[in-house]
Protein backbone atom coordinates (compact mmCIF):
# COMPACT_ATOMS: atom_id res chain seq x y z
CA UNK A 1 0.00 0.00 0.00
CA UNK A 2 3.16 2.48 0.84
CA UNK A 3 4.64 1.52 -2.48
CA UNK A 4 1.68 2.27 -3.98
CA UNK A 5 0.96 5.70 -2.94
CA UNK A 6 4.59 6.36 -3.04
CA UNK A 7 3.88 6.16 -6.97
CA UNK A 8 1.49 7.59 -7.26
CA UNK A 9 3.03 10.89 -5.40
CA UNK A 10 5.86 10.77 -8.15
CA UNK A 11 3.30 10.29 -10.90
CA UNK A 12 1.16 13.64 -9.65
CA UNK A 13 4.97 15.65 -9.45
CA UNK A 14 5.78 14.70 -13.06
CA UNK A 15 2.00 15.49 -14.34
CA UNK A 16 1.92 18.46 -12.24
CA UNK A 17 0.91 20.24 -15.67
CA UNK A 18 -2.40 18.81 -15.77
CA UNK A 19 -4.51 19.42 -12.54
CA UNK A 20 -7.17 16.15 -11.17
CA UNK A 21 -4.94 14.08 -14.31
CA UNK A 22 -2.69 11.33 -13.39
CA UNK A 23 -1.47 9.66 -16.41
CA UNK A 24 -1.18 5.74 -15.64
CA UNK A 25 -0.61 4.51 -18.95
CA UNK A 26 1.31 5.88 -22.26
CA UNK A 27 0.18 4.59 -25.71
CA UNK A 28 3.14 2.71 -27.00
CA UNK A 29 3.26 4.68 -30.27
CA UNK A 30 4.19 7.96 -28.13
CA UNK A 31 7.10 6.07 -26.11
CA UNK A 32 8.32 5.06 -29.53
CA UNK A 33 8.27 8.84 -31.00
CA UNK A 34 9.27 10.01 -28.35
CA UNK A 35 12.34 8.35 -28.51
CA UNK A 36 12.73 9.21 -31.82
CA UNK A 37 12.20 12.69 -31.12
CA UNK A 38 14.86 12.46 -28.45
CA UNK A 39 17.67 10.90 -31.17
CA UNK A 40 17.15 13.40 -33.75
CA UNK A 41 16.93 16.53 -31.57
CA UNK A 42 20.35 15.34 -29.67
CA UNK A 43 22.04 14.27 -33.02
CA UNK A 44 20.93 17.46 -34.45
CA UNK A 45 22.61 19.38 -31.58
CA UNK A 46 25.74 17.63 -32.38
CA UNK A 47 25.69 18.29 -35.95
CA UNK A 48 24.81 22.24 -35.37
CA UNK A 49 27.82 22.46 -33.05
CA UNK A 50 30.24 20.92 -34.74
CA UNK A 51 28.88 22.68 -37.96
CA UNK A 52 29.55 25.80 -36.06
CA UNK A 53 32.76 25.15 -34.12
CA UNK A 54 33.90 24.37 -38.19
CA UNK A 55 33.11 27.82 -39.47
CA UNK A 56 35.46 29.30 -36.85
CA UNK A 57 39.18 30.41 -36.61
CA UNK A 58 41.05 30.02 -33.82
CA UNK A 59 43.53 32.09 -34.71
CA UNK A 60 41.48 34.98 -35.38
CA UNK A 61 39.84 33.98 -31.96
CA UNK A 62 43.01 34.09 -30.28
CA UNK A 63 43.49 37.46 -31.96
CA UNK A 64 40.37 38.87 -29.96
CA UNK A 65 41.01 37.77 -27.26
CA UNK A 66 43.86 40.62 -26.79
CA UNK A 67 40.79 42.68 -26.51
CA UNK A 68 38.55 40.68 -24.17
CA UNK A 69 36.24 43.34 -22.44
CA UNK A 70 33.45 43.16 -25.19
CA UNK A 71 33.36 39.81 -24.68
CA UNK A 72 33.49 39.71 -20.86
CA UNK A 73 30.68 42.25 -20.72
CA UNK A 74 28.91 39.44 -22.89
CA UNK A 75 29.59 36.46 -20.87
CA UNK A 76 27.97 38.66 -17.65
CA UNK A 77 24.80 39.30 -19.80
CA UNK A 78 24.92 35.18 -20.49
CA UNK A 79 25.63 33.88 -17.39
CA UNK A 80 24.09 37.38 -14.80
CA UNK A 81 21.77 39.08 -16.10
CA UNK A 82 19.64 36.88 -18.19
CA UNK A 83 19.24 33.92 -15.84
CA UNK A 84 18.34 36.70 -12.89
CA UNK A 85 15.99 37.43 -15.70
CA UNK A 86 14.15 34.43 -16.14
CA UNK A 87 13.84 33.79 -12.48
CA UNK A 88 12.53 37.26 -12.22
CA UNK A 89 9.95 36.58 -14.19
CA UNK A 90 8.96 33.03 -12.79
CA UNK A 91 8.49 34.36 -9.52
CA UNK A 92 6.47 37.39 -10.69
CA UNK A 93 3.85 35.26 -13.09
CA UNK A 94 3.95 32.51 -10.41
CA UNK A 95 4.71 29.52 -12.86
CA UNK A 96 4.02 25.87 -12.02
CA UNK A 97 7.42 24.80 -11.68
CA UNK A 98 8.07 22.77 -14.41
CA UNK A 99 7.29 25.71 -15.91
CA UNK A 100 9.15 27.46 -14.40
CA UNK A 101 12.44 24.91 -15.02
CA UNK A 102 11.65 25.51 -18.55
CA UNK A 103 12.21 29.14 -18.33
CA UNK A 104 15.79 28.68 -16.45
CA UNK A 105 16.87 26.28 -18.77
CA UNK A 106 16.82 28.99 -21.88
CA UNK A 107 17.44 31.75 -19.87
CA UNK A 108 20.33 29.25 -18.18
CA UNK A 109 21.75 28.53 -21.56
CA UNK A 110 24.89 29.64 -23.97
CA UNK A 111 24.54 31.60 -26.80
CA UNK A 112 23.52 30.37 -30.24
CA UNK A 113 24.41 30.53 -33.84
CA UNK A 114 21.32 32.58 -34.60
CA UNK A 115 22.82 35.83 -33.10
CA UNK A 116 25.48 36.00 -35.60
CA UNK A 117 22.48 36.28 -38.05
CA UNK A 118 20.78 38.82 -36.37
CA UNK A 119 24.12 40.50 -35.77
CA UNK A 120 25.44 40.21 -39.65
CA UNK A 121 21.60 42.38 -40.75
CA UNK A 122 21.84 45.29 -37.67
CA UNK A 123 25.70 46.27 -38.63
CA UNK A 124 27.06 44.72 -35.00
CA UNK A 125 30.29 43.26 -34.50
CA UNK A 126 29.97 40.26 -36.24
CA UNK A 127 33.83 39.20 -35.11
CA UNK A 128 33.06 40.20 -31.62
CA UNK A 129 29.63 37.85 -32.01
CA UNK A 130 30.91 34.82 -33.09
CA UNK A 131 33.91 34.77 -30.00
CA UNK A 132 30.89 35.34 -27.54
CA UNK A 133 28.90 32.35 -29.27
CA UNK A 134 31.98 30.14 -28.54
CA UNK A 135 33.08 31.28 -25.27
CA UNK A 136 29.52 31.05 -24.06
CA UNK A 137 29.20 27.31 -25.01
CA UNK A 138 32.52 26.41 -23.77
CA UNK A 139 31.29 28.32 -20.27
CA UNK A 140 28.14 26.59 -20.19
CA UNK A 141 29.60 23.68 -19.01
CA UNK A 142 29.95 25.47 -15.62
CA UNK A 143 28.02 28.67 -16.09
CA UNK A 144 24.59 26.36 -16.62
CA UNK A 145 24.43 23.97 -13.50
CA UNK A 146 25.37 26.72 -10.94
CA UNK A 147 22.50 28.89 -12.39
CA UNK A 148 20.15 25.92 -12.28
CA UNK A 149 21.49 25.52 -8.77
CA UNK A 150 21.33 28.77 -7.59
CA UNK A 151 17.71 30.09 -8.48
CA UNK A 152 16.18 26.35 -8.87
CA UNK A 153 16.65 25.99 -5.03
CA UNK A 154 13.30 28.51 -4.65
CA UNK A 155 11.33 25.73 -5.86
CA UNK A 156 13.48 22.86 -4.48
CA UNK A 157 13.26 23.78 -0.87
CA UNK A 158 9.28 21.79 -1.00
CA UNK A 159 10.25 19.56 -3.53
CA UNK A 160 8.65 20.73 -6.15
CA UNK A 161 10.93 19.28 -9.01
CA UNK A 162 14.17 17.83 -8.84
CA UNK A 163 16.75 19.11 -11.20
CA UNK A 164 19.21 16.00 -12.51
CA UNK A 165 22.39 18.06 -12.52
CA UNK A 166 24.55 14.79 -13.32
CA UNK A 167 22.50 14.35 -16.48
CA UNK A 168 22.83 17.90 -17.74
CA UNK A 169 26.41 17.64 -17.40
CA UNK A 170 26.62 14.64 -19.09
CA UNK A 171 24.17 16.26 -21.97
CA UNK A 172 26.78 19.48 -21.79
CA UNK A 173 29.81 17.39 -22.97
CA UNK A 174 27.49 16.12 -26.00
CA UNK A 175 27.35 19.90 -26.83
CA UNK A 176 30.60 20.81 -25.95
CA UNK A 177 32.82 18.62 -27.37
CA UNK A 178 31.93 19.09 -31.16
CA UNK A 179 32.77 22.27 -30.78
CA UNK A 180 36.15 21.68 -30.32
CA UNK A 181 36.15 19.16 -32.86
CA UNK A 182 34.98 21.57 -35.52
CA UNK A 183 37.13 24.21 -34.34
CA UNK A 184 40.14 21.75 -34.59
CA UNK A 185 39.30 20.31 -37.94
CA UNK A 186 39.30 24.03 -39.74
CA UNK A 187 42.80 24.57 -37.89
CA UNK A 188 44.26 21.59 -39.57
CA UNK A 189 42.24 21.56 -42.76
CA UNK A 190 40.41 25.11 -44.37
CA UNK A 191 38.38 23.41 -47.09
CA UNK A 192 37.07 20.61 -45.28
CA UNK A 193 35.68 22.87 -42.74
CA UNK A 194 34.19 24.85 -44.93
CA UNK A 195 32.32 21.47 -46.67
CA UNK A 196 31.10 20.53 -43.11
CA UNK A 197 29.58 23.90 -42.38
CA UNK A 198 27.61 23.64 -45.31
CA UNK A 199 26.59 20.24 -44.72
CA UNK A 200 25.46 20.49 -41.46
CA UNK A 201 23.76 23.85 -42.06
CA UNK A 202 21.24 21.76 -44.37
CA UNK A 203 21.18 18.85 -41.94
CA UNK A 204 20.11 20.79 -39.28
CA UNK A 205 17.30 22.58 -40.90
CA UNK A 206 15.97 19.10 -41.80
CA UNK A 207 16.47 18.05 -38.36
CA UNK A 208 14.81 21.03 -36.97
CA UNK A 209 11.84 21.12 -39.07
CA UNK A 210 11.18 17.22 -38.21
CA UNK A 211 11.65 17.80 -34.50
CA UNK A 212 8.99 20.62 -34.41
CA UNK A 213 6.71 18.11 -36.46
CA UNK A 214 7.22 15.31 -33.96
CA UNK A 215 6.58 18.09 -30.62
CA UNK A 216 3.40 18.92 -32.20
CA UNK A 217 2.43 15.28 -32.56
CA UNK A 218 3.10 14.44 -29.18
CA UNK A 219 2.81 17.80 -27.14
CA UNK A 220 -0.20 19.52 -28.59
CA UNK A 221 -1.76 19.53 -25.25
CA UNK A 222 0.20 21.13 -23.61
CA UNK A 223 0.23 23.84 -25.72
CA UNK A 224 -2.79 24.40 -25.64
CA UNK A 225 -3.52 24.67 -21.72
CA UNK A 226 -0.43 27.05 -20.83
CA UNK A 227 -1.94 30.06 -19.21
CA UNK A 228 -1.66 33.17 -21.11
CA UNK A 229 1.50 34.74 -18.42
CA UNK A 230 3.91 31.80 -19.79
CA UNK A 231 3.21 33.09 -23.52
CA UNK A 232 3.75 36.59 -22.23
CA UNK A 233 7.10 35.56 -20.26
CA UNK A 234 8.17 34.08 -23.89
CA UNK A 235 7.55 37.45 -25.14
CA UNK A 236 9.31 39.44 -22.59
CA UNK A 237 11.83 37.35 -22.10
CA UNK A 238 14.34 38.37 -25.39
CA UNK A 239 13.61 41.67 -25.34
CA UNK A 240 14.19 42.96 -21.26
CA UNK A 241 17.28 40.72 -22.22
CA UNK A 242 18.25 42.54 -25.03
CA UNK A 243 17.51 45.98 -23.61
CA UNK A 244 19.42 45.38 -20.40
CA UNK A 245 22.45 43.45 -21.54
CA UNK A 246 22.65 46.77 -24.25
CA UNK A 247 22.48 49.56 -21.33
CA UNK A 248 25.36 47.51 -19.60
CA UNK A 249 27.49 47.70 -22.46
CA UNK A 250 26.70 51.58 -22.66
CA UNK A 251 27.48 51.92 -19.05
CA UNK A 252 30.68 50.22 -19.84
CA UNK A 253 31.35 53.33 -22.47
CA UNK A 254 30.99 50.49 -25.35
CA UNK A 255 30.25 52.16 -28.37
CA UNK A 256 26.49 51.23 -29.82
CA UNK A 257 27.68 48.77 -32.87
CA UNK A 258 29.45 46.95 -29.58
CA UNK A 259 26.09 47.22 -27.78
CA UNK A 260 23.79 46.18 -30.48
CA UNK A 261 26.73 43.13 -30.60
CA UNK A 262 26.36 42.18 -26.77
CA UNK A 263 22.51 42.97 -26.38
CA UNK A 264 21.58 40.52 -29.46
CA UNK A 265 23.58 37.89 -27.91
CA UNK A 266 22.75 38.12 -24.44
CA UNK A 267 18.98 37.86 -25.71
CA UNK A 268 19.51 35.20 -28.04
CA UNK A 269 19.77 31.93 -26.32
CA UNK A 270 21.20 28.12 -27.68
CA UNK A 271 17.76 26.54 -28.52
CA UNK A 272 18.90 23.06 -29.94
CA UNK A 273 20.99 23.15 -26.61
CA UNK A 274 18.66 23.76 -24.43
CA UNK A 275 15.94 21.09 -26.04
CA UNK A 276 18.69 18.32 -25.98
CA UNK A 277 19.09 18.97 -22.39
CA UNK A 278 15.23 18.62 -21.83
CA UNK A 279 15.33 15.13 -23.76
CA UNK A 280 18.41 13.82 -22.51
CA UNK A 281 17.95 14.88 -18.50
CA UNK A 282 14.33 13.88 -17.71
CA UNK A 283 11.86 11.60 -18.15
CA UNK A 284 8.42 11.18 -18.52
CA UNK A 285 6.68 12.27 -21.68
CA UNK A 286 4.03 14.51 -20.08
CA UNK A 287 6.79 16.17 -18.75
CA UNK A 288 9.08 16.69 -21.16
CA UNK A 289 6.27 18.21 -23.25
CA UNK A 290 5.58 20.92 -20.02
CA UNK A 291 9.76 21.33 -20.02
CA UNK A 292 9.92 21.80 -24.02
CA UNK A 293 6.63 24.47 -24.02
CA UNK A 294 8.63 27.45 -22.94
CA UNK A 295 11.67 26.94 -25.19
CA UNK A 296 9.55 26.16 -28.33
CA UNK A 297 7.47 29.40 -27.87
CA UNK A 298 10.69 31.61 -26.37
CA UNK A 299 12.37 30.67 -30.27
CA UNK A 300 9.06 31.52 -31.92
CA UNK A 301 8.98 34.83 -30.21
CA UNK A 302 13.27 35.55 -30.46
CA UNK A 303 12.83 35.15 -34.32
CA UNK A 304 9.95 37.40 -34.21
CA UNK A 305 10.85 39.77 -32.63
CA UNK A 306 14.64 39.96 -34.21
CA UNK A 307 13.07 40.11 -37.71
CA UNK A 308 11.16 42.96 -36.68
CA UNK A 309 14.06 44.98 -35.08
CA UNK A 310 16.10 44.31 -38.13
CA UNK A 311 13.31 45.56 -40.39
CA UNK A 312 13.04 48.29 -37.66
CA UNK A 313 17.30 49.22 -38.39
CA UNK A 314 17.03 48.75 -41.96
CA UNK A 315 14.26 51.26 -42.51
CA UNK A 316 16.05 53.98 -39.98
CA UNK A 317 19.13 53.31 -41.78
CA UNK A 318 17.71 54.04 -45.55
CA UNK A 319 15.63 56.82 -44.30
CA UNK A 320 16.52 58.43 -41.03
CA UNK A 321 20.01 58.11 -40.61
CA UNK A 322 21.94 61.06 -41.66
CA UNK A 323 24.14 61.09 -43.85
CA UNK A 324 27.42 61.89 -41.89
CA UNK A 325 26.70 58.71 -40.05
CA UNK A 326 28.00 56.53 -43.45
CA UNK A 327 32.17 56.67 -44.37
CA UNK A 328 32.50 59.71 -46.50
CA UNK A 329 32.97 58.06 -50.28
CA UNK A 330 34.57 59.95 -53.19
CA UNK A 331 34.66 59.45 -56.95
CA UNK A 332 37.13 60.02 -59.39
CA UNK A 333 36.76 60.48 -63.33
CA UNK A 334 39.94 59.59 -65.74
CA UNK A 335 40.82 63.00 -68.20
CA UNK A 336 43.24 62.75 -70.88
CA UNK A 337 46.65 64.18 -70.24
CA UNK A 338 48.18 67.36 -71.45
CA UNK A 339 50.78 67.24 -74.24
CA UNK A 340 52.89 68.80 -71.14
CA UNK A 341 51.92 66.03 -68.58
CA UNK A 342 52.65 63.05 -71.13
CA UNK A 343 55.77 64.41 -72.28
CA UNK A 344 56.67 64.71 -68.75
CA UNK A 345 55.51 61.38 -68.29
CA UNK A 346 57.57 59.96 -71.07
CA UNK A 347 60.08 57.15 -70.86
Amino acid sequence: MELEQNTTLRMELETSVFENVTVIEVAQWRVVLDMVSTIIMTSNTINLMLGMGAAISITELWMHTKRPIGALIGMLGQFAVLPAIGFCLCVLFKLQPYEALGVLIISCSPGGSFSNFFTFWVDGDLALSIMMTVCSSLLAFGGMPLNLWLYGNYWQQDNSFVIPFKNILISLVFITVPVIVGMTVRYFHKRAAEITTRVTSLIGWLGMISSIVIWIILYWRVFVIATPLLYLAAILLPSIGFIFAFLLAKLTCRDNKTARTIGIETSSQNMPVALSIILLSFTGIELKGQLLLFPTLYGVFLTSEAMLGITVYQMYKKFCRKSEDYPTMHTARLESATSTEKETFKV
